[in-house]
């Protein structure tokens, strides 16, 4: 019998696939940490321009992954820290919207999930709570389509 934790997790599981698979191009490139919107409590991660995150979550470089080709950049980076889970829904939806992009829908139940997009470009941050004292987990997944934005593979999220 199909739960409704467990239907909410494959729902999930298909977003985070389809994003991923949608676009045919995305390319990732330097990150840009004085573009006027980051202050001295956040940073960008060093492929994604477009990614403001607090100082307060740190990127496990071991469950993060870039993809670059011609027509498609893109990735998943994963952050862990000990933040609540509203605070850092609201300081992902200020500062994406600051970053120019839009919030096209969001769920939340114990868990937080965002899907927001620009012109050939869409990302998906999911933010779990963690349990018994641990750390709060974010994924976030970036996808840019090079090709429909005529790009040449040398830009970047």
């Amino acid at each position: 019998m199909i739960t409704k934790r467990n239907a909410c997790s494959i729902l999930l599981s298909l977003c985070m696939i389809f994003w991923l698979t949608a676009c045919s191009s995305l390319n990732l490139g330097q990150g840009n940490q004085s573009d006027g919107t980051s202050t001295s409590n956040t940073y960008y991660p060093t492929k994604f321009r477009d990614l403001e995150v607090p100082n307060e979550l740190t990127i496990d470089t071991s469950k993060t992954l870039y993809v670059n080709t011609n027509s498609f950049a893109g990735g998943i980076v994963y952050m862990t820290g000990r933040l609540e889970v509203g605070s850092l829904t609201d300081f992902f939806v200020r500062t994406m919207q600051q970053n120019g992009w839009k919030l096209n829908g969001e769920a939340h139940y114990k868990n937080v999930l965002m899907a927001f997009t620009k012109p050939n470009k869409n990302c998906m941050i999911t933010i779990y709570e963690g349990e018994l004292g641990s750390s709060t987990k974010v994924y976030a997944y970036m996808t840019e389509d090079l090709a429909a934005g005529g790009g040449s593979g040398s830009g970047g999220l």
